[in-house]
């Protein structure tokens, strides 16, 4: 069995478990309060910035020319992908850089990135990448679930283009490359370090689930 075939099973129960907090299925509705979406985009924007600085530090230890070269344009896209996207929405919904500059990253977010980091530092590169996986993959996961279950409501959300950005064909392609990298960098992983990765990568969702509920509540 493939590591992320391992992975998947894993969480499966805590990505149903997020593809119905409430927070997403108001987005899918199209019924979340703006000021809760407003703040989940500062959130996310901050996140953002933590976790291609934690991809930086990830290709800083790989070694394989192959996978320096995978992370180099990892690193390259999610940085386009947030000037291009991520900022423009911002600044449609109000959003300013002072705003940002006063935001404050949620608790749950700081602890999750120092997770993520004190994985790729105390556990290796493999573990490092396992943690960063869970999040883009489940993106991919609560976009697709949610598109299945609520399709015209999506199709009139003001959230619509959220859902677009984690089901186009491109973000797909590139969490299934991602998957592949991982699979093939941990080929020979013993049982016991399997399941170290495992628990990894439910602690990553768990915090994710974490996340949405705090969002939900208004932050804090």
């Amino acid at each position: 069995m493939k590591l992320s075939d391992t992975l998947y099973k894993g969480a499966e129960h805590l990505w149903k478990e997020a593809s119905e907090k409430p927070f997403v299925v108001q987005m899918a509705k199209g019924t979340l309060d703006p000021d809760r979406f407003r703040h989940y985009m500062m959130q996310d924007y901050l996140y953002l910035l933590d976790y291609i600085g934690i991809l930086t530090q990830t290709k800083e230890r790989a070694t394989d020319p192959n996978l320096k070269v995978f992370l180099r344009d990892l690193i390259a896209a999610t940085k386009e992908e947030t000037e291009r996207v991520h900022v423009p929405n911002m600044r449609e919904i109000g959003i300013r850089d002072e705003d940002l500059e006063d935001c404050e990253e949620e608790a749950v977010i700081s602890e999750y990135v120092g997770y993520m980091k004190r994985q790729l530092k105390e556990k290796g590169l493999i573990a490092g990448l396992t943690a960063l996986l869970q999040c883009s993959w489940v993106y991919a996961y609560i976009g697709q679930i949610l598109t299945e279950r609520y399709p015209e409501d999506i199709a009139a959300s003001p959230y619509r283009s959220w859902f677009e950005a984690y089901t186009c064909r491109e973000y797909i392609e590139s969490n299934q490359k991602w998957i592949d990298v991982l699979d093939r960098e941990a080929e020979g992983v013993g049982p016991e370090e399997r399941e170290t990765l495992g628990q990894i990568f439910q602690k990553c969702a768990e915090y994710e689930n974490r996340l949405w509920d705090v969002l939900w509540q208004g932050g804090k």
